[in-house]
């Protein structure tokens, strides 16, 4: 009779890990996401996020999830994986500066590790984004603006940033500039103007072009500078310096949206121990008076949209099946957002064909590396389903939905099939 009754226990306590909520009641105790500062970052305490685990009784660590580009789109987690107990300046969100986006996300995967099993539960932490109300860089009412197509724009100067922190001997303010990294800006280019060299003549062996020459209409079709201006890839000076270095945006791929960005981040550090005091990164927009509002991403025309499946084949999407077009963001860089999911079966990445993604980009797919899997059950007639997309271009313009059908055909023989059982 008490084998019964232990064995009834076990099976109630089987049942209730697997229904909806059990694992969130049990594993996280409190979840009420993380406010940072727009260009700041924030570091993640107890009263953010905390979990029902006793610190002594089992292992447990945190990953973040890092194939989902839906998430962390303006900002970063860090480190990547984590202790549950973690220490109050151990975990730490960083925002790029993006001005566009109010709020960010992160998903995380929690692992507990027991003596004879491990539990693991994927969920959100969001990250609410405010504005900062005392800036170390302020931005002027005056703006940065290029008149047409190719054209330049006017000096970064003093005129249009300045820095404002308290100035010590034990203070280094220091700018740096990743176009690569941060891919901005995205229709244009940093460039400085350099000395024009001119024929020596007999009584001036050199002359310089005059600045007031180039004025706005300087122009650089296809990326070809003409002599007279350098371009200016990674950067890190000084603030005093930054300012003073005649830097300017160069447009270069039309047709663009009418507004540009160039990425900034300002670095604050103790001279004698070289460790940073404070960060603080912008988006500094540059206005392209002859472009347009961004358009947003639309369905491609030469799509099919349905997805022909063999019964329990894992089978990739390719662009002949799903694809957008988007005039101003390379494609590389857009991202589907899977809205709602099929009733059955899942879309992966190949990466891990075992777990289902909300999120991929035009690249993965383009690569091949986006799946459905279909439901492991067997079924007499064709099934049908639905996937129900988005997709966000860089500046997280969005489209309209976009609906992939997908068909699974039955399996045509009376062989013997092989099936795993996932417990």
């Amino acid at each position: 009779m008490s084998s019964l009754r232990w064995g009834g226990l076990g099976a109630l306590l089987l049942l209730l890990r697997l229904l909806p909520g059990w694992a969130s009641l049990t594993l996280i105790r409190v979840n009420r996401g993380v406010r940072v500062m727009k260009g700041s970052s924030a570091f993640l305490s107890q009263d953010d996020l905390k979990f029902a685990i006793p610190k002594e009784k089992d292992a447990c660590k945190v990953e973040v999830v890092m194939n989902e580009p839906i998430t962390q789109r303006v900002g970063k987690l860090t480190p990547q994986v984590f202790d549950c107990h973690f220490l109050p300046n151990e975990v730490k969100y960083t925002h790029n500066g993006c001005p566009i986006l109010d709020e960010d996300t992160v998903k995380l995967r929690l692992y507990r590790l027991t003596e004879t099993d491990t539990f693991m539960e994927t969920f959100i932490l969001r990250v609410y984004l405010l504005e900062p109300d005392c800036n170390i860089i302020r931005m002027s009412d005056n703006v940065l603006e290029v008149s047409e197509f190719y054209g330049l724009s006017r000096a970064i100067d003093k005129n249009l940033l300045r820095f404002d922190y308290e100035r010590t001997t034990s203070l280094e303010c220091t700018v740096r500039l990743d176009p690569v990294g941060t891919r901005l800006p995205a229709h244009g280019q940093l460039v400085v103007v350099e000395p024009w060299p001119e024929e020596p003549r007999g009584d001036q062996p050199h002359s310089f072009f005059p600045e007031s020459q180039l004025g706005t209409e300087l122009k650089c079709p296809g990326g070809r500078c003409p002599l007279g201006l350098k371009k200016i890839g990674s950067l890190k000076v000084s603030c005093e310096e930054f300012l003073l270095s005649g830097l300017r945006y160069q447009h270069l791929s039309p047709p663009s949206p009418h507004i540009d960005y160039i990425s900034i981040r300002l670095d604050l550090t103790d001279s004698r121990s070289k460790i940073i005091y404070k960060s603080e990164s912008v988006w500094l927009p540059v206005y392209i008076r002859a472009g347009i509002p961004n358009q947003i991403p639309r369905a491609a025309f030469m799509a099919m949209f349905i997805l022909e499946v063999d019964q329990f084949i894992l089978t990739s999407l390719t662009t002949s099946v799903l694809d957008c077009e988007e005039d101003e963001t390379p494609k590389p860089l857009l991202v589907f957002n899977i809205t709602k999911a099929p009733r059955q079966g899942y879309v992966t990445h190949l990466w891990d064909h075992t777990r289902p993604v909300s999120s991929f980009t035009w690249k993965d797919l383009s690569d091949m590396q986006i799946a459905y899997q279909p439901p492991k059950s067997s079924h007499s007639e064709r099934r049908h389903y639905e996937v129900e997309l988005e997709v966000y271009d860089f500046f997280f313009e969005r489209s309209a939905p976009i609906t992939v059908h997908i068909s699974i055909r039955t399996a045509d023989t009376n062989a013997p099939r092989v099936s795993w059982n996932t417990g």
